[in-house]
């Protein structure tokens, strides 16, 4: 005979850290070739390229380590889980780039 045990919190915090690694890491990644293109289009300097990168990568890995917490916190699974993962995260990420997300500069309009 089996006996369920419940998934263990230490299980939990592991997935949330490595979640959080691989969010950083994506993030990081699709904001760098992003920010290359505008670099070089003259939109953007490197220091703003380099700042953003790190905001992004810090933002994508906060939002997903926080939609794994949230999702796994509540014990949902299947695909219903991966809709509520990415439905905290996308919140979560909304909120951060609302507060630190990257601005252009606006052009001065021309007289």
């Amino acid at each position: 005979m089996s006996v369920h045990h419940p998934v263990s919190r230490v299980w939990l915090g592991t997935a949330v850290g490595a979640s959080g690694s691989v969010g950083a890491v994506v993030g990081g990644t699709v904001a760098a070739a992003r920010d290359f293109k505008l670099v070089k289009e003259g939109e953007m300097t490197r220091g703003e390229a380099a700042v953003d990168v790190g905001k992004e990568a810090v933002g994508t890995g906060l939002a997903t380590a926080t939609g794994v917490a949230v999702v796994g916190a509540l014990g949902v699974g299947g695909l219903l889980g991966l809709a509520g993962i990415m439905g905290v995260a996308a919140g979560t990420k909304y909120l951060w780039n609302k507060r630190f997300g990257y601005k252009p500069k606006l052009e001065e309009a021309k007289a």
